[in-house]
C-alpha cells in the first residue's frame, strides 16, 4: 500500500514565503475579465484549524464574481468530529432548502468534507471543487501524521469514511493541487481517472485562500455548463 509523503519546499523557503505572505497581506483582486456567475449559491468549507473568518476573502471574491457565497457557520475546523460532520450536513440541507443545488468548494480538509457531502447527498450538489485537499489518502498524506488523532475525534468508522471520500464523485468535480504545497502530498489531491479536471497551481498551501490562480480556476469551473440532473 502506497503512503504518499508530502512533496514540499525546503523549510527555509516555506518559512520565508509564509512570513512574507503574512506581512504582505495581499488583496485578492477580481479580474474583470473572469467569467461571471448567475447568483448561484456556493458553500465554502474551511481549512483545518480555521473557520469562516479566515475564508472571508475567498467568499468576498466569489461574491464579486456574481455568486452567493456562504460559510459553514460551525466555528473552527478541528477535524472530523461528530459535531462538525453533522453540522456540515445540516448546513447543506438548510441552504439547499433555501436556494436549491449548491456548488461546494472545500479548502484542504474542507475539500475532504465536501466529497463526503457529495457521496451522501449527490442530488443536492451541482459540483464539488477541492483545493489542495488530500482526499485519496487523507490519513496518511498530511505533513503531520493524522492516525494518532483518530481516537481524539471520537468519530465512528473514520477509516471507512476516508475510503468513501476517495471513491469517484457522483457529481462533477474539480481538483486543484500544488507540487509546492508544503503541508499535504500533492499526489493525494488529484483524481488520476479525471486528468482534465485536475489543475496545478504553483503556490503554497498556506496561501490558497488568496491565491489568484485558485480564483481564476474557480471562476472558470463555476461558470461552466454542466448536465442538468435531478
Amino acid at each position: 500500500m502506497t503512503v504518499y509523503a508530502p512533496v514540499r519546499p525546503t523549510i527555509r523557503r516555506t518559512t520565508a514565503e509564509a512570513i512574507a505572505f503574512v506581512r504582505r497581506r495581499p488583496s485578492l483582486v477580481v479580474d474583470p475579465a473572469l467569467p461571471r456567475g448567475d447568483g448561484r449559491p456556493v458553500l465554502i468549507l474551511p481549512v483545518i484549524g480555521r473557520g469562516d473568518e479566515h475564508a472571508a476573502v475567498a467568499r468576498y471574491a466569489l461574491d464579486q464574481l456574481g455568486y452567493r457565497a456562504f460559510g459553514w457557520g460551525l466555528g473552527r475546523n478541528i477535524g472530523p468530529t461528530p459535531r462538525l460532520l453533522a453540522g456540515i450536513e445540516r448546513r447543506l440541507l438548510e441552504l439547499h432548502a433555501q436556494h436549491g443545488k449548491l456548488d461546494v468548494i472545500g479548502f484542504s480538509l474542507g475539500g475532504v468534507f465536501a466529497r463526503l457531502l457529495a457521496h451522501r447527498h449527490p442530488d443536492k450538489l451541482r459540483q464539488v471543487v477541492t483545493v489542495c485537499s488530500p482526499f485519496r489518502r487523507p490519513m496518511d498524506s498530511a505533513f503531520i501524521p493524522l492516525r494518532p488523532f483518530l481516537r481524539l475525534w471520537r468519530t465512528p468508522d473514520l477509516l471507512g469514511m476516508a475510503h468513501r471520500v476517495a471513491q469517484p464523485l457522483p457529481v462533477p468535480g474539480t481538483f486543484i493541487f500544488s507540487r509546492n504545497d508544503g503541508i499535504v502530498a500533492w499526489q493525494s489531491c488529484i483524481e488520476p481517472t479525471q486528468p482534465d479536471d485536475c489543475f496545478e497551481i504553483p503556490g503554497l498551501h498556506v496561501t490558497i485562500y488568496r491565491d489568484r490562480d485558485v480564483l481564476e480556476i474557480l471562476a472558470h469551473r463555476l461558470a461552466r455548463d454542466l448536465p442538468v440532473s435531478g
